[in-house]
């Protein structure tokens, strides 16, 4: 089959759903479903609160794992069992975690879990988005990464709902709807071969389009982590308005995470997709900003659904056009290096954050970094949109 008939004959909009299906379990459920539960463990006498947050770190090892092994892959997969098998696994991973056998036995299943989510993060960004035509490539892109976003606001939603009944009844709840959601891809992905790229004779290097891309991506992480933080704590603790508050604050941003693949997706097919992504990321750099200038209610629910829409879609954004940027077999390895370099951009900022916030106590140099850092994606990506015009050209 060539490309021409897999761009028509290809069902995107299928693949697309069962995408959205793939990143609200591998990644939605099985990775921001943890957050909520945080509390509830600690308090039900599971695990201390060190033990229970290095058990979120165990599952960003796991996606770093995931993610690494997908770029490195060098054998034809079947996309529609991968895929299936790999949300499979994250399901017995949550109703396994029903049963509370010790960190070392609820580590394992959360590491499982990270590398199944980093996996398929890689495998569908190859196996849908690249997959689509570059006219509806934004459109199917942000279907698929909407499942994120949804999974963020089931987080916080649902889930909190779920935990009275109790913690096993929840993970069982959660690995329930995970073994709902393979049941519709197993039966209706589509059929689809993704190519790995034969190994390279010697190193080869990033051209620079898509190197400035991945930099600006990483960067991207650095912005979102003061929102993704210590927003909800500045609202509650900094301006003294309370938990509620900061919790409404917390769902303006889940919500807004769940629109913005789809809206900017739709932009993108129109004004195309390094364009969209730079002043993406300026409006960013505002949103991020506005709390340094206005404490107000509005302020604040503005600035998180900014940065709710714009850095979950930056996963949509950027997996687009790296599309564009090169052949469809680099794709799943050029997408693995840069959601390597995510993951690893969030844990190590995540970290120095919470560093420096103990250090100066002070919300607004936090904000202040990530509105620098917002904007100097918004530079790299404009760069690197000027440097695929000159290799066009060339």
């Amino acid at each position: 089959m060539d490309g021409s008939e897999v761009q028509t004959e290809f069902p995107v909009t299928r693949a697309a759903v069962c995408g959205l299906l793939a990143m609200l379990v591998g990644i939605g459920i099985a990775r921001f479903g943890y957050a909520p539960l945080v509390p509830a463990l600690v308090a039900a006498h599971w695990f201390g609160p060190s033990a229970a947050f290095a058990l979120g770190a165990v599952n960003l090892l796991g996606y770093l794992i995931g993610a690494g092994a997908m770029r490195a892959w060098r054998w034809r997969i079947a996309a529609r069992p991968a895929v299936t098998a790999l949300m499979g696994i994250t399901a017995i991973c949550l109703l396994a975690s029903a049963w509370n056998g010790g960190a070392v036995y609820i580590g394992l299943w959360r590491l499982a879990s990270g590398i199944t989510g980093g996996a398929l993060m890689v495998l569908m960004a190859a196996a849908v988005v690249g997959r689509a035509p570059p006219d509806r490539r934004g459109r199917v892109g942000g279907i698929t990464f909407a499942g994120m976003g949804a999974g963020i606001a089931f987080s916080g939603l649902v889930i909190p709902r779920v935990l009275p009944f109790g913690l096993p009844a929840t993970w069982l709840f959660l690995g329930i709807c995970a073994l709902a959601a393979t049941a519709v891809v197993a039966l209706a992905m589509p059929e689809a071969t993704i190519i790995p790229p034969a190994r390279p004779a010697g190193k080869q290097a990033l051209n620079r389009p898509v190197l400035l891309l991945v930099v600006g991506y990483a960067l991207c992480a650095l912005g979102f982590v003061p929102h993704m933080l210590f927003l909800a704590s500045f609202v509650a603790i900094g301006l003294h308005r309370g938990v509620a508050a900061g919790a409404d604050i917390a769902a303006v941003m889940g919500v807004a995470a769940a629109l913005g693949p789809p809206i900017l997706g739709r932009i993108a097919d129109r004004f195309g997709f390094l364009a969209t992504l730079g002043a993406g990321y300026v409006v960013m750099a505002a949103a991020v900003a506005l709390p340094l200038v206005t404490g107000s209610v509005f302020g604040l629910a503005l600035s998180a659904f900014g940065v709710g829409v714009v850095a979950l879609g930056a996963v949509m954004l950027t997996s687009g056009a790296l599309a564009g940027l090169v052949p469809p077999d680099r794709l799943a390895a050029n997408w693995g290096l840069a959601t390597m370099a995510y993951a690893v951009m969030q844990a190590l900022v995540a970290a120095g954050f919470s560093s420096l916030f103990h250090l100066t106590g002070s919300y607004l140099l936090l904000f202040a970094i990530g509105t620098a850092a917002s904007l100097a994606s918004a530079a790299l990506v404009f760069a690197a949109g000027y440097a695929a015009r000159e290799r066009s050209a060339g």
